[in-house]
């Protein structure tokens, strides 16, 4: 029998998922946060242990019996990261195949397989990625906190930091943030935010901001309600530029949404929906159902499949 391990490691967890040669899944497993440019080292190990030794013994198996392992990191757009990674799980895990993969692939693969679609991802960062029937992928977004992430939990958050700083000095208009985000802090001002929100963590502890931001929302703030309608425009306007690269805009395209956002903000998803209706009216847009670490295990299948087919032929 060949077991097969999906991860997907993320900047607020990593889940992963333990399946059978059949494809039935077997276990599941979370750790912490995952994420190749901004999670050190020594947390990122702990993160993965945590995540594939939970599943593992849920299932009393070993390391040594894994087949292939498929992992899906968000941060892996550099290639020094993914060897990093590559190196890491190497040591952690022994298996004959190993893949190392941006989490929007293996996202991707859980709406849609090996087939058309796009998938738009909003946790703590963002992206758009998607395939065409010819198999040519394109991607938009996720370029990191200081030169994307556009409609993320750190973009929202981010908004919401300013909005707050602007109504405390009379350079904008008042808003609860202002009140909510030094009672979060247990603050007297709002400039005191400013020295919390610095260093290495900085993107994860904005990003954590977004649940506030989302309930003052609720209560009808316009200023909350508008930074929401933003995040979702930008979030669609991604997913319009990958369906344009694909030449898709006036297909029939599944685009899958993802993420803490989406689930967190029914205004951010509801935006998101009414923006691509008027973009690309094609659009089939609905929530991704198969989580991303499930995809991870299909796609180590697949790819198991593909490089054991080519080695086959090779030694003919």
């Amino acid at each position: 029998m060949s077991f097969f391990l999906g991860i997907d490691a993320g900047g607020t967890k990593t889940e992963c998922v333990l399946a059978d040669g059949s494809g039935a899944i077997l276990a599941r497993g979370s750790g912490g946060p995952a994420n190749l440019q901004r999670t050190p080292l020594p947390r990122l190990e702990q993160s993965l242990r945590e995540a594939y030794e939970s599943a593992l013994g849920k299932a009393s198996l070993h390391v040594r019996e894994l087949e292939a392992v498929c992992a899906g990191f968000a941060g892996a757009g550099r290639a020094d990261a993914r060897e990093t990674a590559r190196r890491l799980l190497a040591q952690l895990l022994s298996t004959r195949y190993l893949f190392v993969v941006g989490d929007m692939e293996v996202a991707l693969e859980a709406a849609v397989g090996a087939g058309r679609g796009v998938v738009l991802i909003a946790g703590t960062g963002s992206i758009a990625y998607g395939r065409n029937d010819l198999g040519q992928q394109a991607r938009a977004g996720g370029w990191g906190p200081v030169l994307s992430d556009e409609g993320s939990a750190f973009d929202i958050g981010r908004r919401a930091l300013a909005v707050a700083l602007r109504a405390q000095d009379g350079s904008g208009p008042a808003t609860m943030l202002n009140t909510a985000l030094r009672t979060l802090f247990f603050l007297n001002e709002t400039a005191q935010l400013t020295p919390l929100f610095t260093g290495k963590e900085a993107p994860e502890r904005i990003a954590s901001l977004f649940p506030v931001v989302v309930k003052i929302a609720e209560q009808g703030d316009s200023v909350a309600g508008e930074i929401l309608l933003a995040a979702g425009n930008a979030l669609a306007e991604l997913a319009v530029s990958v369906l344009q690269a694909l030449r898709l805009e006036a297909t029939p395209t599944r685009i899958a949404l993802s993420g803490g956002v989406f689930s967190g903000s029914p205004q951010v998803a509801v935006q998101v929906r009414r923006r691509l209706q008027e973009l690309a009216p094609e659009a089939q847009v609905e929530p991704l159902t198969t989580s991303p670490a499930e995809g991870a295990v299909r796609l180590a299948q697949r790819l198991w499949l593909q490089q054991r087919g080519a080695s086959l032929t090779a030694q003919r």
